[in-house]
């Protein structure tokens, strides 16, 4: 499949000894036909571990970081070095435009034509059968054409970054990246696990977790407000399984591999904060009760029922950004209401609701004159289903509240 011959034209004068050969046609291989994707996916990112060996100073890049050199091979780290699609035959022919295609449908080629991964080490995920299920892409350096400097392959469903298949401890350290779990591993720390981002914690590893009987975890995240707000929410998920989560504090802006590289003795650096962690799920729980039973004595408008609402949301960490465009959608329900006669919480009701979402129907902008946007409609009808499915697990209010053609609303 991927033998370069002379249909590519001008790019098979490109190619040099440091490409890797794959196979010829992996479709057609006699033992895997049954499973091409697998097929496809193995030689893939043995290419990128085989151009990784032929880099040398990328290999010592890693080593510089303080991951030792053995884990390079042991976790099939790879090189994206664009030399990929000169391995493939022209996009012209019947087996190359298959073959890209199906690059394609994998997400490791994207529509351009360009690798997925370009100009990035990749660091992939295993499930339990050894096999490659989602992979971290990290550029060495942020570049000016090339933004994203962290790349992830099937992130929702990938399992943990581990070291062994073998059971999880009880305790255990959660890193947000790959490369941060192995340069804890270099240090010594054998009950290190990674998820793919501080985004990527998902069902998969939180089942996990619990399975294996995990009892704490110890979260360490980068030391900024953005992943603090993902911690918390992390130590939620794992809170509602009955996982103990614990904050470690790193200094400030730095994550796992930046806060290694300023110490002689990294082990006994992040022993030391590991002594001094914190749990991180009481903090919440505690805010959410006091204002519970500061409220309940007193929601009886619908504006109570907002600024409750709000003050629960924001200790749940989301950023000010998302808190503030709650208020402006909530606000404006409420002048909704105001306007219809409605004040009192007791007084709302599904066909309430149903008219209001009538009114984002024909809603316009009072700058173009237009009927704002579905997207628009859809976020301002959405921040009011989500107050009041709170609302109800609260029991502020007695049954969750939709309006009447909200499986059909607006889409």
């Amino acid at each position: 499949m991927y033998k370069t011959n002379s249909t590519n034209g001008s790019n098979s004068s490109m190619q040099s000894k440091s490409f890797v050969q794959l196979q010829p046609d992996l479709l057609f291989e006699e033992n895997n036909a049954h499973n091409p994707d697998r097929l496809i996916i193995d030689q893939v990112f043995e290419h990128y571990s085989k151009t990784l060996k032929l880099k040398p100073k990328l290999a010592q890049m890693l080593i510089s970081r303080k991951i030792a050199p053995e884990y390079i091979d042991q976790f099939q780290i790879g090189f994206a070095d664009r030399s990929l699609g000169f391995e493939l035959q022209s996009p012209k022919c019947l087996l190359g435009s298959r073959n890209r295609g199906h690059l394609q449908r994998l997400g490791l080629l994207k529509d351009s034509g360009h690798e997925f991964f370009r100009g990035s080490l990749v660091i992939p995920f295993f499930d339990d059968k050894g096999q490659i299920v989602g992979a971290y892409g990290r550029r060495p350096r942020h570049q000016r054409r090339s933004p994203a400097y962290h790349l992830y392959w099937n992130a929702q469903q990938v399992p943990l970054f581990i070291a062994t298949d073998q059971r999880l401890p009880s305790s255990l350290i959660l890193c947000k990246s790959a490369l941060d779990a192995l340069t804890l591993l270099t240090a010594g720390f054998t009950n290190v696990v990674a998820t793919m981002g501080m985004k990527g914690f998902n069902d998969v590893q939180l089942s996990r977790l619990q399975g294996d009987g995990v009892r704490c975890v110890y979260l360490a995240f980068d030391n900024t407000p953005p992943a603090d707000r993902y911690a918390l929410l992390v130590a939620q998920a794992l809170d509602a399984v009955g996982i103990q989560a614990y904050r470690i504090e790193l200094p400030a802006g730095q994550d796992v591999n930046s806060f290694a590289l300023t110490q002689i003795d990294v082990s006994g650096a992040f022993r030391r904060l590991l002594q001094a962690s914190a749990p991180l799920k009481q903090s919440y729980g505690a805010l959410v009760s006091d204002a519970l039973v500061r409220w309940q004595t007193q929601i009886e408008t619908l504006e109570d029922c907002i600024q409750f609402y709000l003050e629960e949301i924001r200790h749940t960490g989301i950023s000010t950004k998302t808190l503030n465009a709650s208020r402006v959608h909530l606000e404006r329900f409420q002048s909704f209401c105001l306007a219809i006669g409605i004040e009192n919480l007791a007084d709302l009701t599904t066909d309430v609701l149903e008219s209001y979402r009538q009114y984002l129907l024909r809603e316009k902008n009072v700058f173009t004159g237009k009927v704002t946007s579905r997207c628009t409609q859809f976020e301002r009808l959405q921040a009011v289903i989500r107050m009041l499915a709170r609302l109800h697990y609260y029991r502020i209010i007695p049954e969750p509240l939709s309006p009447v053609s909200h499986s059909e609303a607006i889409n």
